[in-house]
């Protein structure tokens, strides 16, 4: 359920409820007196083992930059269609029969609940709009300045081994569970935490960072060239324009959350892994993480076949916040991604009645109008100087779009609005879309899995189903599979 603002109180021992991380203040003071070398009789077994591994294992490898998500430049405008160029159907086209059941509205946001106050020995961190509380780490000094060596990571291993980290992975594996974070947003929030704790030390955060991902089972290295420390995770989802070395013929990506990475030459890391820690990052966003809602609106208008249309829709701006830095990865992430809930039920419900009653040729060829000029084009090199193909939620909030974008928010109305089985397209430069229909289209398709799919683009302008752009009429695209 989304909620306005989410409070959530993870301490060790206590209650949500807002007990405190300790039970008598006497026993808090008897805690924070023990010295640190007491806690080192705590360190198990694999840690004491893996840091010694930690000792000897490191190697130089050449790091190599990001893989690019286009071989070739996106066109800088787009074509526009002749009239005398769209196909004509020779035969009656199917009427939709029956449409998807209607969007349901977005749940109601609770009035908010008030935080409870922060006890002795704990952080609290900002979270896309809720404050979230968790127990604190206490760490001794750690040596992890200029010249970085293998023998100080190893000591820093043990040293963060002997902290009393439990009770925060604890908190955080239930924050994660609660807010239905994905493994990026589950990234945000250790990270977040982490530097809660360690904000003077950039080396310490990303170290402990690491130290935390081990411990939460996932497949996490640290790298470091000349005094900087680096997070190393390998991805189940490709991640483009990031940089990665290759170990054991395996993809590990440079990790950055609060900074854009350019790196070249040679960096030393590891071969092996903790004891248990082989999951690696998964970038899919089958649900939306449960984020405070913050509504924002974008109105919009358009023409079809010379009747002028407007209409207005939400999104989510803590959404929107959130995938600002997410990495680029493969196009079936997006295409299967969700929208929020104030998207789905606001642009559903207006653009409904305009395909009601219409020809699935219509239909189509209307929805395909809107999203070619309802929307400014440009693309994210101008926009953003970089690649980022944006979610519907993306496209309502930018001022611009381009080609993957509208392919997505397009997928996803033929879709929920129509209910008809719809593919994506790869060129080598640009994305479009390919509708199954229920009649005999005429017009360009492309044959899968025994079923001919129409050509839809929802970049060339006034373009119906079954055109495409002029540069494309040779090219064989590549399927994308929608599942």
């Amino acid at each position: 359920m989304r909620m306005g603002h989410i409070f959530i109180y993870l301490a060790l021992g206590a209650l949500i409820s807002g007990q405190g991380l300790f039970a008598q203040d006497d026993e808090f003071q008897k805690w924070l007196e023990k010295d640190q070398a007491q806690f080192k009789q705590f360190v198990e077994q694999e840690d004491k083992d893996f840091a010694e591994f930690l000792k000897k294992d490191w190697q130089a490898f050449l790091t190599e930059q990001g893989l690019k998500t286009f071989s070739r430049p996106k066109p800088p405008k787009m074509p526009v269609a002749r009239e005398e160029d769209k196909p004509k159907p020779q035969v009656p086209v199917k009427k939709i029969e029956e449409l998807p059941p209607p969007p349901p509205k977005p749940v109601v946001k609770p009035k908010p609940r008030p935080l409870p106050r922060p006890q002795k020995q704990a952080i609290t961190v900002n979270f896309y709009g809720a404050r979230l509380n968790f127990p604190a780490v206490r760490l001794k000094s750690i040596n992890l300045k200029s010249p970085l060596t293998s023998e100080k990571i190893s000591q820093a291993w043990l040293a963060m081994a002997a902290t009393d980290y439990k009770p925060l992975v604890s908190a955080l594996q239930q924050t994660q569970k609660q807010l239905l974070l994905n493994d990026w947003a589950f990234l945000e929030l250790i990270d977040k935490a982490v530097r809660k704790n360690f904000a003077n030390d950039p080396n310490i955060c990303t170290a402990y960072n690491w130290f935390l991902l081990n411990k939460l089972g996932y497949d996490a290295k640290v790298a470091f060239k000349a005094d900087k420390l680096f997070l190393l995770m390998p991805s189940k989802n490709t991640i483009f324009e990031q940089p990665f070395v290759k170990i054991n013929n395996q993809r590990y990506y440079f990790i950055s959350l609060n900074e854009r990475l350019n790196l070249s030459g040679k960096i030393r890391t590891y071969r092996g892994t903790f004891k248990n820690a082989d999951q690696p990052l998964r970038l899919t966003l089958n649900r939306l993480p449960v984020f405070a809602i913050t509504p924002g609106e974008k109105a919009m208008h358009f023409t079809f076949n010379g009747k002028q249309y407007q209409l207005s829709a939400q999104y989510d701006v803590q959404l929107v916040r959130f995938l600002e830095n997410y990495p680029q990865t493969d196009l079936t992430v997006y295409f299967a991604a969700p929208v929020s809930g104030e998207l789905n039920y606001s642009l559903l419900t207006q653009l409904r009645p305009m395909v009601q009653g219409k020809s699935e040729l219509e239909a189509v060829n209307l929805l395909l109008r809107f999203v070619q000029t309802a929307f400014n084009y440009q693309t994210d090199d101008r926009q953003f100087g970089r690649e980022k193909c944006l979610l519907p939620d993306e496209t309502l909030y930018y001022p611009a779009s381009d080609c993957e974008d509208r392919s997505v928010l397009f997928a996803f109305l033929v879709r929920h609005l129509l209910g008809l089985e719809i593919i994506g397209l790869d060129y080598p430069n640009h994305i479009a879309t390919a509708v199954c229909f229920n009649s005999q289209i005429p017009g360009a398709a492309v044959e899968y899995k025994g079923k001919r799919f129409v050509i839809c683009d929802p970049t060339y302008i006034n373009a119906d189903a079954g055109m495409v752009m002029p540069d494309f009429k040779d090219v064989n695209p590549k399927i994308i599979e929608l599942k």
